[in-house]
């Protein structure tokens, strides 16, 4: 990903933007290719309308519909000036010390990226025989090294955690949010690419999954949210109506269970759609939270 690839801006406490890998002249491959180092609409029960058609973005394998078109990208002087401004954000103070660690899932560590708006040129790579992660300047063009993201990223956990745990990967984005529009992802052991399905927030009928990837919109008048975000979906309890995320670079605390998962969010079923609310299940309100756009996943999975 670009350094705004993904940031995935999310609050005070975490970094803003990830798609500067171009603007880096890194030129790091972060696509489909084998090469790179990375690159329906439900039908109603009811007889009520299909509005699908007429509202949102048409995407393949989506469930749901109202998905919002992606905002325009930014040009190259407004992404300078956001690495610039990263930069300089990880000088501190830092919530938490840059890269500690703040809890694992399913053997993928979270870590601190000091503040939300943080951005360090620096990328993890995955060993694909080994598992470690290691993280590296520059393109380190081995092999058996597979690239995840710019640290500690929210995009750079979603493609740890899926890369450890399923063998996949997705390509590259500039922004978070942008992973809700991938229509493909990579198995990493064939190199071969893979239908994506979405399900869309408050009108899916779908419900998240373990694995699921939760993407947030972004808001461009909020520099913690300018890229959105993604989280990991690792447990979901749809009796209490909660659903646990794993992630890193949302407000850079501690995990709430740092052996299992980072916080919950809410969810909820009425009429057998379902939405996704960007609050603790004890909770009625998040004044620093933000709004979740859907869920995505492989198609076989749908």
């Amino acid at each position: 990903m670009s350094w705004l690839e993904r940031i995935g801006a999310r609050r005070r406490t975490r970094p803003s933007g990830v798609a500067l890998i171009l603007s880096l002249g890194l030129a790091l491959s972060v696509g489909l290719a084998p090469a790179g180092v990375m690159a329906d609409v439900a039908t109603s029960a009811k007889t009520t309308p299909d509005f699908s058609a007429a509202l949102g973005v048409d995407l393949p394998h989506t469930d749901g519909f109202g998905l919002q078109p992606k905002p325009p990208a930014f040009t190259k002087e407004e992404s300078d000036r956001l690495f610039a401004e990263g930069k300089q954000a990880c000088d501190g103070p830092c919530v938490t010390p840059f890269g500690a660690v703040l809890g694992v899932a399913d053997g993928a560590e979270g870590r601190s990226n000091c503040v939300t708006t943080c951005i360090r040129p620096e990328y993890s790579f995955l060993d694909r025989a080994s598992g470690a992660v290691s993280v590296h300047a520059d393109d380190p063009k081995q092999e058996n090294l597979q690239y995840i993201g710019v640290t500690y990223q929210c995009v750079e956990y979603a493609r740890k955690w899926w890369m450890k745990n399923q063998g996949i990967t997705f390509g590259s984005i500039d922004s978070a949010h942008e992973i809700l529009y991938l229509t493909e992802g990579k198995n990493l052991e064939t190199q071969q690419a893979f239908p994506l399905a979405r399900s869309i927030n408050g009108t899916a009928r779908r419900p998240p999954r373990r694995g699921d990837l939760v993407i947030y919109y972004p808001d461009r008048a909020d520099p913690e949210w300018r890229h959105g975000h993604v989280a990991v979906v690792v447990a979901v309890d749809r009796d209490q109506g909660s659903v646990a995320l794993a992630e890193e670079n949302y407000d850079n605390q501690p995990w709430q269970n740092p052996q299992a998962f980072a916080r919950q969010i809410r969810l909820f079923e009425v009429g057998g759609r379902y939405t996704l609310l960007d609050v603790p299940p004890t909770a009625n309100r998040n004044p620093e939270g933000g709004r979740i756009a859907g869920w995505l996943y492989p198609l076989a999975e749908q």
